[in-house]
Parts: structure tokens; C-alpha cells; sequence
């Protein structure tokens, strides 16, 4: 196993914790809920869990693009996470299938990437070039700092199970 190999396996399974720790809340709270923001503004749970998911998604894609085009070296910023918006408000039910479908998505697809693709540089301006075996624990631990961010406006909104 390479180091790029271990340190992909650690993300994945970082991720899958902060997401099963997310959706152990998620499940405890009604659809009013998830649309409260924080009492200082910013995004709803149903926005974060909704970038959370478009994160993985782009990256996943990302990753397929890479496979695809040997000569890609750049990515723009909203390739690697770029809120959805516009779609009527998810309910529990849709946000608990998301959380899901991204910690499936994590579990299964970012393993399977290969090691000479963990090996290869690209650059995502304003942020750097590096390879995707770094790429990937950065990305997938901002989709899981969401996770507190979801918890903290849940807390703020005096909506969080069991307070």
C-alpha cells in the first residue's frame, strides 16, 4: 500500500464518520429544521448537507475527467464544490438519501481510484497544485467539516436532539 493509498483510506474513513455522525442527527430532526440557518445568517442544514454532497459529487467527477484526459491539469474552484441551488427544500427524507448516497459515494469510488491517478498534479487556481492523493484528504475533510457547521446552526436554532 503507498502512502498515497493510506492516506486516501484515512480520509475515507474520516469522512464516513463525520457524515454517520451528521446523519445520526439528521434523523432526529423535523423538515423545519433543516431549513433553519445559524441566528447570524449563512446557510440552512438542508444547504450544508446539499454542498456536502455536491463536493463529493464534483470530485468524483474530477476524478473521472482525470481518468478520461490524461493532459488535464486544472480545475476551477467551483469544480471542487459549488452549492446547488434553485430546487424546491429537501425534506429529512431527501437530506438522510444524500448523506447516503455521498458516504456510498466516498466508501466506494474514492478507493477505487487508481494509484497512478492518486500520483498526478493539478492545480485549482487560488489554491494550489498538488497531487490528487493530497487533493482528495482536503476535499473530503471540508466536506466533513460541514458536519460541525450543520451541528452548530442546529444548536443556535435550539433545534438540536436531545438539548
Amino acid at each position: 500500500m503507498t502512502t498515497e493509498t493510506t492516506t486516501t483510506a484515512a480520509a475515507v474513513a474520516d469522512a464516513g464518520a463525520a457524515l454517520s455522525r451528521l446523519r445520526s442527527i439528521v434523523e432526529r430532526v423535523d423538515d423545519a429544521d433543516l431549513h433553519r440557518a445559524h441566528r447570524d445568517g449563512g446557510w440552512t442544514v438542508a444547504q450544508v448537507i446539499s454542498h456536502i454532497n455536491v463536493c463529493i459529487v464534483l470530485w468524483l467527477g474530477d476524478l473521472q475527467r482525470l481518468r478520461d484526459d490524461p493532459e488535464l491539469r486544472f480545475f476551477f474552484r467551483e469544480e471542487v464544490g459549488h452549492d446547488a441551488t434553485g430546487y424546491p427544500p429537501p425534506t429529512v427524507a431527501l437530506a438522510l438519501a444524500q448523506l447516503d448516497s455521498t458516504r456510498r459515494s466516498i466508501a466506494h469510488s474514492i478507493p477505487a481510484t487508481a494509484d497512478d491517478l492518486l500520483a498526478r498534479a493539478v492545480e485549482i487556481p487560488d489554491l494550489g497544485t498538488m497531487t490528487v492523493a493530497e487533493w482528495t484528504p482536503l476535499i473530503l475533510g471540508h466536506a466533513a467539516g460541514h458536519v460541525d457547521q450543520a451541528v452548530e446552526i442546529l444548536t443556535d436554532r435550539d433545534a438540536m436532539p436531545g438539548a
